[in-house]
């Protein structure tokens, strides 16, 4: 049966984890220390150990191990958890970056690269809800590959670019939006078809189909190594259209990492989607911009960016863990 609430029926759960305690989190995961941490937050030790605490409490779960004379390490979950409190951190510098009054910059040239196998899921989305807020901002894309938009970034040819968080030089700043499991897609009449999930050792005795791209090629592979599996037989393709026709012909398999909306391929035929049984690192999903410079502009463009990566991975794209 529908339920049905009024407003007043509705009463906001307060929460009770606090900024500071994320921070603290971050910080000690960042340093491997209190004390490091400490210093990096202006604060004292004493602050950063009450912080920890209170906010172990809270969730009920160990974050941190301490060990004698040697600083600090992190719990699995522990990890999982400052990996998520930065992406709530940086969310809250969004807004306060929205909020400081700079609306008069919401003007002129906003010069975005894109990681191009990235384009068609993120930029059509990203330039109308722009258009929406400012009708006085001009758009310049450009697409690339890693290497290039991290130079061009680099040298201020371009304010911010979509990006993985891969090999990325140390004068760049990386603003994480999203984890981004890989899958599979098979050919409807394959026996892995059938199937919710295929280990990579399975994969190894079919043929591959692999995008073309050095970074989009050399990630399918180490899935592989990191199994310690053998690599499978591979072909390659220039466009993910071409990878998705040849699958659903019945070529082989691909591994990819962003959910299309559609499975059916370009030239009407039809691929299946199924996730990896192997335990795989996600990649994070970002946006790279100059250190230190962030203008109302930009600040814009990663929220937006933001909201649109996490709608798109949210838990339901990857098996229950």
């Amino acid at each position: 049966m529908q339920k049905m609430y009024l407003l007043r029926d509705m009463v906001p759960t307060r929460l009770n984890v606090t900024l500071s305690q994320l921070e603290a989190l971050i910080a000690a995961a960042d340093t491997g220390s209190l004390s490091n941490a400490a210093a990096a937050l202006h604060t004292s030790q004493s602050n950063v150990s009450v912080s920890m605490a209170k906010l172990e409490r809270l969730l009920g779960v160990e974050l941190l191990v301490r060990y004698r004379s040697k600083g600090v390490g992190m719990t699995a979950i522990g990890q999982e958890i400052a990996t998520r409190a930065k992406e709530i951190v940086n969310a809250v510098r969004d807004l306060e970056h929205a909020a400081s009054g700079e609306l008069d910059e919401l003007q002129g040239a906003l010069r975005i690269g894109c990681f191009l196998p990235l384009t068609p899921f993120y930029i059509p989305r990203l330039m109308a809800d722009i258009r929406e807020r400012s009708t006085t901002m001009d758009l310049v894309i450009r697409e690339g590959t890693q290497d290039m938009l991290q130079r061009a970034v680099f040298e201020g040819e371009l304010d911010l670019a979509l990006v993985y968080d891969r090999d990325l030089p140390d004068q760049l700043d990386f603003h994480p939006l999203a984890s981004v499991w890989p899958y599979v897609i098979v050919p409807p009449h394959s026996a892995l078809a059938d199937r919710s999930a295929v280990s990579l050792a399975e994969l190894s005795t079919h043929t591959m189909v692999n995008y073309e791209l050095t970074f989009t090629a050399g990630r399918a592979y180490e899935l592989f190594e990191a199994a310690r599996v053998a690599l499978p037989n591979e072909m390659r393709a220039t466009s993910l259209d071409s990878v998705r026709a040849l699958v659903a012909a019945g070529v082989g398999f691909s591994i990819l990492n962003q959910r299309w909306g559609t499975n059916i391929t370009a030239d009407g035929a039809e691929v299946v989607p199924v996730e990896i049984l192997d335990d795989v690192e996600p990649m994070r999903l970002g946006v790279i911009t100059r250190a230190r410079t962030r203008s109302a502009r930009v600040t814009l463009a990663i929220s937006l960016l933001r909201a649109q990566a996490q709608r798109r991975h949210s838990e339901g794209d990857r098996r229950a863990k």
